[in-house]
């Protein structure tokens, strides 16, 4: 059961901003409810225009951490950018490397392997790569935390600029007094969206604190460019951006909005002449000659990128979005795609054991499920422990067990703030970091079981009985027949969606089901009617089950629903995808 909750939105105010941005009313409430209420912002929301990013200066350390690459570029000095192997991670790597590159640097790049090394730098690689000869380590989307390693790339007398955007504790936090800057690692300079200029309004804050990992690098690159965002030769890189910041679930909000639309064009047209690598995995992912949104980024594109550093090595990811052979790129793309269909299968294998183990407890009164094995992959739990809290709706971490020491991936529901949980079990665990609704963390075998009870403790604590109510915001109710075609085309203004950023979810009541039937793998098809207006094409997906036993011919429903422009046949129609839908009458 899904409890409906509608958005408050002041009448007065969506009415003001309506008449004085020239908006229809329903625009005017849905962008009322994103927090945009005054009519410069939503004109300026609407317009998502380059030129009104922040400046990179902004940043804290920008101008010191320009100063030093600048010099190692005009020196000749090896550069090393360490990245991460996740989406975000990679991407960012790539964005760096490839403007280094264009302006002349001596760059390398090194991404740690999931299996052997773990998440973030680790204090072989910087041994290895102060051997191999170079004098400045750029780290993208990790380091935030490296206390110990930064102190050990002091002693080598290798700089390390640090590019971040994971939440930031220092290990002996309670000892110390006041300031974000007495958290950080002892590096030359770091870049992080919570470390900008004091003349920073809050506005400005907000608005660059949703940056991911390779948004943050993005921004490294502006300033070592020093041109305009809008400018081609920065421009270009959009379609990274984008990947990257679609992978990491940023909040599609902020400058992360402009930049996702605007990487979203550049992965719809043709890939630029460095990207071959995404030209090819278009192709193999059926893709090609598309209109890419979020949702081919996110289950389609990113998941073949993200494949190889959950299986093995990221190298090939990183290869792929920085080749300029065509040939190289058609490889490399097959071979992701083959890698990621390994994946599925090792991750339907794991879910199959997860949900083993969560039918043999009381998921009901568990506060957080933390479930465990020694025969799993490390590179996939992260993805399962997702689909275990969509099924169970609760705070999940899965840890794989090697030779007494386990690595842990776990995942949140709204409420809960997984970071901030981890943080009061860190006694009990050998390191962790991440996200409010993702983490990772290593854990001693021996140390699971006082760590479930902590955690599903404090997640009972903190969020009480009603926490695990799943709830459905609805922006307003409305008629179907006020959803016209070009409605739909200012709606589509707001795009793109995603977290942060919901697509438009609407209520209506009173719809009579004129027919129904069963396609696909078990989808509902509808077609509605509400009063004597006209029809309407329903799809409620995975909810078959629902026919004859809550809807039939006849029946009368209140339903929530994203509307959408459907395009078949030449003709152009719009349809409502069913997100809830609750019996009123039956025949």
């Amino acid at each position: 059961m899904m409890k409906w909750v509608l958005a408050e939105s002041d009448d007065h105010v969506v009415a003001a901003l309506s008449e004085l941005a020239g908006i229809h009313p329903l625009i005017a409430r849905l962008m009322v409810n994103r927090g945009v209420s005054d009519p410069s912002t939503a004109r300026s929301f609407l317009a998502c225009d380059l030129s009104s990013l922040t400046k990179p200066d902004l940043f804290l350390h920008m101008n010191k951490a320009v100063h030093r690459i600048r010099k190692a570029v005009s020196a000749r000095e090896k550069i090393v950018v360490y990245g991460d192997y996740d989406v975000d991670g990679v991407t960012g790597a790539a964005v760096l490397y490839l403007i280094l590159g264009s302006l002349g640097a001596n760059v390398h790049c090194y991404i740690p392997n999931r299996l052997t090394e773990g998440y973030g730098v680790n204090i072989s690689a910087l041994d290895n790569i102060k051997s191999d000869g170079a004098g400045l380590v750029i780290t993208v989307d990790c380091g935030i935390t490296a206390h110990k390693e930064a102190t050990h790339a002091r002693s080598l007398d290798l700089d390390v600029i640090v590019t971040d955007h994971h939440e930031f504790t220092h290990p002996d936090a309670g000892s110390l007094e006041t300031g974000k800057e007495t958290m950080l690692p002892d590096v030359y300079a770091v870049l992080h969206p919570a470390l900008l200029s004091t003349n920073a309004s809050s506005d400005e804050k907000n608005r660059v604190g949703v940056l991911t990992g390779v948004g943050v690098a993005f921004k490294l690159g502006q300033a070592l460019l020093d041109v305009p965002a809008q400018d081609e030769r920065l421009k270009q890189y959009l379609d990274l951006v984008a990947l990257g910041t679609i992978a990491d679930v940023g909040r599609i909000t902020g400058e992360n909005r402009i930049l996702i639309k605007h990487g979203l064009d550049i992965l719809s047209g043709g890939a630029p002449a460095n990207r071959l690598g995404i030209a090819a995995l278009k192709q193999v992912s059926c893709l090609e000659g598309k209109k890419i949104g979020v949702g081919n980024v996110g289950f389609t594109i990113a998941p073949r990128i993200n494949a190889s550093g959950r299986l093995s090595r990221a190298d090939s990811a990183f290869r792929l979005l920085t080749t300029t052979s065509s040939e190289e790129a058609g490889e490399l793309a097959t071979t992701l795609d083959a890698v990621n269909r390994e994946r599925q299968a090792v991750e339907e294998g794991i879910t199959a054991q997860a949900r083993q183990q969560c039918a043999e407890i009381d998921t009901r009164h568990a506060g957080a499920l933390v479930l465990s094995s020694n025969e799993w992959h490390t590179g996939v739990i992260g993805i399962v422990a997702s689909r275990i809290v969509e099924e169970f709706y609760r705070p999940t971490a899965l840890i794989s067990i090697k030779e007494g020491v386990g690595k842990g991936s776990a995942r949140s529901i709204p409420g809960f703030n997984l970071y901030e949980g981890l943080t009061a079990c860190q006694d009990l665990l050998l390191g962790f970091g991440g996200h409010k609704y993702a983490a990772g963390f290593t854990i001693r075998e021996d140390c699971i079981s006082a760590f479930r009870e902590r955690l599903s403790a404090i997640v009972l604590e903190r969020i009480g009985p009603q926490g695990f109510i799943r709830t459905l915001s609805v922006d307003g109710a409305t008629n179907l027949g006020d959803l016209t075609l070009d409605l739909m085309q200012e709606i589509d203004k707001l795009a793109p969606f995603g977290q942060g950023n919901p697509e438009p979810r609407l209520g209506a009541r009173d719809l009579e089901v004129l027919s129904t039937r069963i396609v696909g793998k078990n989808h509902l098809k509808l077609l509605l009617r509400q009063g004597t207006g006209p029809a309407f094409g329903a799809i409620a997906f995975k909810k078959g089950d629902l026919l004859d036993r809550q809807v039939r011919k006849g029946s009368r429903i209140a339903a929530v629903f994203t509307p959408r422009i459907n395009t078949w046949n030449g003709n152009v129609s719009v349809d409502l995808e069913i997100r809830d839908l609750k019996n009123e009458k039956q025949p």
